[in-house]
């Protein structure tokens, strides 16, 4: 969990979302929820569900067995003391008396039911759960414990993220049979990080996707209703906004989406454009302001004067800018150590200058930087970054930075000719990278891996113009408006482009990257762009003893 993510408010801390009692009771009704369910609300807040629940019953009980019915069937927990308050306030209004003991005030991810044992890990009860969690930040005092716990599922990692965690937990608790109803982002559907958590469900649930009934307008975030059935069998297919996927079509995708379909399945059986091309992300300066320079004029203007210092080495200092404050006891040892000997560590030191350098470009103490742009084909070097003693000063700076900037991302590509696009995007704005950029985290990139031909980065650049490569991006890889570098890596490479088209391609893309260096600007309705669709539109292919991901046989027979 990042600091900033850890800093945010109140409501956002907790990815507390209170659903709408109209929604709650939509989505209760659908259930038809009988007087033998058990039901656990993991993250009741107000009570929306738990009075949705109580309404339904009721009209199969007589009001007197009520009470008991919610201590032996009922059960839920409510981590915010606030919204807490206002439940227990609601529930006493209604002549329920004293809140059951069955629904507390704590933590789910610490919480187990009364009576639950916690020595059995097979002792589990049939529960429906259903509400909305998403986002939150998990207390930093568990994050670690509760990764090594649910982080990890069938040999494949499910993200620290609160609804992730929440529906694990959920499905652990589970009894084949017992269903899940939980509200939640639809970023479930598609992100590569989600892969292990929806490789886990289609092998334990029957899933079913759905709009969120009513009107949920507490965030901006698009939501649905995942309904998970616990199956002692793996099922066949999911079921996705009323559409039936095979888990085979679901498979046949590298991230497992629960957005594709039959016709898009097909683009999944050959190569992907990890085979030839290496994408990574760059680093994270940690202050754009300190060193970063925009160029005007063929200049820039230097406002600092920068020296290497040093600075004493303490337990305070390490402690402060390590993760969750968090320092093993190995390291702390070693720094009391350094401490009392009064040892430094260098670090670096500016002076804001009164009148600010000139300086003329290209030299020795900058590069350029690889910021995002919505610029595609090419675009001409807007920002260059303080590199002196190849980047000795930002390298110093972020070593002695908190936790999180110690790490230099892409690192080993600085440099080297690729292909970037910006990170946040409607779809890849994709741009011919030339030699000698330093790389940043806005900007993903990627490189030709060892051995492929050059002409492969003007091939794969024009696919990533196409529409049909975006469409398959963002219907499939990831629906969000994050283009990450593996989203980049698990496209189809187009092996259904026949050897003619492939030479018309390259021909075209090599000049559309010759025109722009020229100062030619395009844009997705350029109609040199729109061109390139056509050279890469699907034309059936038989591939012979090939495996997905590998090399494919030469023997293609095309149609």
């Amino acid at each position: 969990m990042s600091i900033a993510r850890l800093s945010r408010d109140r409501k956002r801390q907790l990815g507390q979302y209170l659903t709408p009692p109209s929604t709650a009771a939509a989505i209760v009704r659908n259930i038809r929820l009988s007087p033998t369910a058990r039901i656990l609300e993991p993250s009741f807040g107000e009570g929306s569900f738990v009075f949705q629940v109580l309404d339904s019953v009721a009209s199969s009980l007589p009001r007197e067995e009520l009470r008991a019915w919610c201590e032996t069937h009922l059960y839920g927990c409510e981590i915010d003391s606030r919204a807490y308050s206002k439940f227990t306030d609601i529930w006493e209004s209604r002549g329920l008396g004293p809140v059951p003991r069955t629904l507390e005030r704590c933590d789910f991810f610490t919480w187990l039911p009364p009576g639950f044992d916690r020595s059995a890990a097979t002792n589990r009860q049939r529960y429906f759960a259903s509400r909305l969690a998403f986002g939150g930040s998990i207390s930093p005092s568990i994050q670690d414990e509760l990764d090594a716990i649910f982080g990890m599922r069938n040999g494949r990692k499910i993200k620290k993220e609160t609804y992730a965690f929440f529906i694990v937990k959920g499905v652990d608790l589970l009894k084949p049979g017992g269903r899940l109803v939980f509200i939640c982002s639809d970023t479930i559907l598609t992100i590569p990080t989600m892969t292990g958590l929806r490789s886990l469900l289609q092998t334990n649930c029957d899933i079913q996707v759905s709009e969120v009934p009513g009107d949920f307008s507490d965030t901006n975030q698009d939501m649905l209703l995942l309904t998970l059935t616990k199956r002692k069998v793996p099922p066949s297919h999911a079921t996705v906004f009323g559409k039936d996927i095979s888990l085979a079509e679901i498979e046949a995708t590298p991230n497992m989406s629960w957005r594709v379909d039959a016709d898009l399945a097909k683009y999944f059986t050959g190569m992907t454009v990890g085979d030839k091309m290496i994408a990574t992300s760059g680093m994270t300066i940690g202050n754009n302001d300190l060193f970063l320079r925009p160029i005007k004029d063929g200049q820039v203007e230097e406002p600092y004067e920068f020296a290497f210092t040093e600075q004493r080495i303490t337990v305070e200092c390490e402690i402060s800018r390590a993760r969750l404050g968090k320092v093993s006891p190995r390291r702390l040892q070693e720094v009391r150590e350094l401490e009392a000997r009064g040892a430094t560590e260098k670090v670096i030191a500016w002076e804001w200058l009164e009148t600010p350098k000139r300086i003329a470009l290209p030299h020795d103490d900058y590069r350029f930087y690889n910021k995002a742009t919505s610029r595609i084909i090419y675009s001409d070097p807007k920002w260059v970054i303080f590199w002196r003693d190849n980047g000795e000063y930002v390298y110093t700076f972020k070593k002695t930075g908190n936790w999180y900037l110690h790490g230099v991302g892409g690192m080993k590509y600085f440099g080297r000719e690729g292909l970037s696009w910006s990170l946040i995007a409607p779809r890849l704005y994709a741009r011919y990278l030339p030699p000698g950029y330093i790389l940043d985290s806005g900007a993903p990139c990627a490189f030709l891996r060892h051995g492929v031909e050059h002409d492969e980065l003007f091939f794969i650049l024009g696919w990533a113009l196409t529409d049909l490569c975006n469409h398959i991006l963002k219907e499939v890889l990831n629906h969000t408006r994050n283009i990450q570098s593996k989203d980049f890596e698990r496209l189809p490479y187009p092996i259904w482009v026949g050897a003619e088209s492939k030479q018309k391609a390259l021909l075209a893309v090599k000049g559309l990257v010759a025109r722009g260096r020229s100062g030619k600007v395009f844009s997705f309705r350029s109609q040199e762009v729109r061109e390139l669709n056509a050279l890469y539109e699907w034309r059936d292919y038989q591939i012979i003893d090939s495996v997905r991901g590998k090399q494919p046989s030469r023997q293609l027979s095309l149609f």
